[in-house]
């Protein structure tokens, strides 16, 4: 039977105004290995690992898990505040900029064709009807059906479609001019050029470069400040690269350079299924279909092992562990750039290094030789009985939360009745979401049109997010945001029914 969470809580004294948009500055919060259940023995025999070259030359290394930072570190003589170039993570970026667009409805679906959002080069889908039924979504996914070889050639070969195209006065048309010698959907083509054609989707329907569209909606609401754009395709020194583009072209396939920490940041935003400080950046169906599985062993065996996939411009990696496979969502850079989002053990790893001529194991491998070893299993509110009850705080009466978990998923499906911030009137409102060992982050929905009998059609709208994080048995807490309403706040819960089965941990 399917365990039941009944969950009282009161918010409303907590609330405040929401001032803006644009995040404070954000410092990431700091946690020992022990409090969040990783072994620091695994900590120092990874360090010392990288630190001896085994994962060739990197430059940074953070490990975060439930949203508290346990390491940051630097190497080969680079510091916290270096901007890293990032190469094809830049790819990842631009899926979300797209996702954001989606939401926002700047952007149309992703089954809109290319020959609809790049009007200007009509005469390219005129000579190539065929190219008329590619879609965003092929782009995105890497199955476009166009010409692209970029992996039998370094990108500084004048053969190589990355290196033509650099040096071509308009990327978008040399991308789209490329035959056509598949139909879409039909297989996967990993493409930097297909991927610096999200940008000109962004350019054409919001008249914004993606950079200034990323500014507005991505980069100021999570206090990312520091951000540089250059496509440098040998890895030479900053400054020696591409920096000047055509008109209202971002290099969204490569170029993007960031700060190990804002790297992280990305990561964290996806763990959260698009939450950032509990405030809605990216829709959890974005973050799903960017983790979607369109190729894989199954669809092109000659490209993936039986263990990777691909999606919206992001990898998907199993790696074995005792109980089953875990999933390894990854943002993958030339070089050895990445994002490793693990939402299993709740846990964000972002990785820079100077990997370019260096074929030994990278970090991909520490993840499985060292890392997943040392991440103990944490308190699980899913399993744990215990829970079972109501919670409250002592200062506020009226209001509360009924919390329903299903043990086999982890599925969490919250009610929370509570009281409008500006009248008072009461209301309600359901989230529903996933909890991954001590935390849930969490979209809640408000009911509006409905009446007592029935009668009325009710329908649910966005309202805002939250954050619930148990911190033990029998004490828990809450951090909200919406837009909708303009208020925020925290709350710490204690437990109200009697404890029975579970521990202090």
């Amino acid at each position: 039977m399917k365990a039941l969470f009944l969950i009282l809580l009161s918010l409303l004294a907590s609330i405040c105004p929401v001032q803006s948009i644009r995040a404070d500055v954000f410092v990431w919060p700091e946690a020992s290995p022990e409090a969040v259940d990783i072994d620091p023995g695994m900590i120092s025999d990874l360090v010392a690992a990288i630190e001896r070259g085994d994962y060739g030359r990197l430059k940074s290394l953070l490990i975060a898990r439930h949203g508290r930072l346990v390491l940051e570190q630097y190497f080969n003589g680079y510091r916290p505040g270096d901007l890293m170039p990032l190469y094809s993570v830049t790819k990842s970026w631009a899926s979300a900029l797209i996702g954001i667009g989606i939401g926002r409805q700047h952007i149309p679906t992703p089954d809109r064709t290319i020959d609809q959002l790049f009007p200007d080069y009509a005469d390219i889908f005129a000579a190539e009807p065929e190219k008329r039924l590619i879609r965003l979504h092929d782009l995105l996914t890497m199955r476009h059906g166009l010409q692209w070889d970029e992996w039998s050639s370094y990108f500084t070969d004048p053969a190589n479609p990355v290196y033509q195209m650099t040096q071509s006065s308009d990327w978008w048309r040399y991308v789209l001019s490329r035959p056509a010698t598949a139909p879409h959907d039909s297989n996967f083509r990993y493409s930097t050029g297909v991927s610096n054609l999200l940008g000109g989707v962004i350019w054409n329907l919001t008249g914004q470069s993606a950079l200034n569209y990323s500014i507005e909606h991505l980069f100021d609401p999570m206090d990312i400040r520091d951000y540089y754009l250059e496509v440098d395709l040998a890895g030479q020194p900053r400054g020696t690269g591409i920096r000047e583009f055509q008109p209202g072209l971002t290099p969204t396939g490569h170029g993007l350079w960031l700060k190990a920490t804002d790297l992280a940041k990305i990561g964290q935003l996806y763990l959260d299924r698009g939450a950032w400080q509990s405030r809605r950046i990216l829709s959890r169906e974005w973050i799903e279909e960017s983790w979607g599985e369109y190729s894989n062993f199954v669809s092109d065996p000659l490209v993936f092992p039986e263990n990777v996939s691909y999606g919206y411009q992001w990898w998907t990696r199993h790696y074995p562990r005792p109980g089953g496979d875990i999933a390894v969502h990854t943002a993958d850079g030339f070089a050895g750039q990445y994002i490793f989002v693990i939402p299993e053990l709740d846990m964000v790893i972002a990785s820079t290094a100077d990997n370019g001529q260096y074929e030994g194991p990278d970090m991909r491998f520490a993840i499985r030789d060292i890392i997943l070893d040392g991440v103990d299993a944490d308190f699980d509110p899913v399993s744990d009985g215990g829970l079972t009850g109501s919670w409250f705080n002592t200062e506020r009466k009226h209001q509360g939360f009924m919390l329903e978990v299903v043990p086999s998923t982890g599925q969490v499906v919250i009610y929370w009745m509570t009281f409008e911030p500006a009248t008072g009137k009461q209301q309600w409102m359901v989230a529903v979401g996933q909890l991954h060992g001590r935390r849930a982050v969490l979209e809640f929905l408000q009911p509006t049109g409905g009446s007592f009998t029935g009668e009325g059609e009710a329908t649910l709208g966005a309202w805002g997010d939250v954050e619930l994080i148990f911190l033990s048995c029998t004490r828990a807490r809450m951090n909200f945001f919406s837009e909708i309403d303009g208020v925020q706040g925290e709350i710490e819960l204690q437990r109200l029914t009697p404890v029975t089965t579970c521990t202090e941990d």
